[in-house]
């Protein structure tokens, strides 16, 4: 017997704990911490719009990365058209560069110092593509439900004209 319920509940949670503490790390300038923690928000915000749209769970293996090209592989044919409506192909680009930035930023640490101010620029960019993608997804989430309800009364309501 399998508790999706309780697992999805569960997540939920953690993305609603993870967004203080990404907070929490920029108002105590670990700019770092904050970045990741924002980029594990976005990643499970995309996952979650993948199982929305595919009926399926993505499962660990696909990335920040690669949940970005499939959401965009949707977008390109038109898979839903709230997918279209809500999400912006500049959004996930803009995503995507910002991961890429990232991922430079760390590389980056090895060899060479890395300026504080460009550390803060990344994170707060992070948040402000975050306060997007958040925006977009509760848009989506709110007509995604009234679809749905829209088609499951269309489903009863012809069953009730023949009884």
């Amino acid at each position: 017997m399998k508790k999706k319920k309780k697992e999805s509940k569960k997540k939920q949670k953690v993305v609603k704990k993870l967004v203080p503490k990404a907070g929490l790390a920029l108002k105590n300038e670990f700019y770092l911490d904050a970045s990741w923690i924002l980029s594990s928000i976005i990643e499970s915000k995309l996952r979650r719009i993948l199982t929305l749209m595919t009926n399926e769970h993505p499962g660990l293996g696909l990335g920040l990365q690669k949940c970005l090209t499939r959401i965009r592989l949707l977008h390109r044919k038109v898979a839903h058209p709230l997918l279209v409506k809500h999400f912006e192909i500049r959004l996930i680009d803009e995503i995507r560069a910002w991961t890429n930035h990232r991922n430079n930023i760390y590389r980056d640490l090895i060899d060479t110092h890395i300026s504080l101010a460009r550390i803060k620029k990344m994170a707060e960019e992070g948040i402000i593509l975050y306060q997007e993608l958040n925006t977009a997804y509760k848009n989506f989430k709110k007509d995604w439900t009234k679809d749905l309800v829209k088609d499951v009364s269309s489903q009863v309501e012809p069953d009730e004209k023949t009884a």
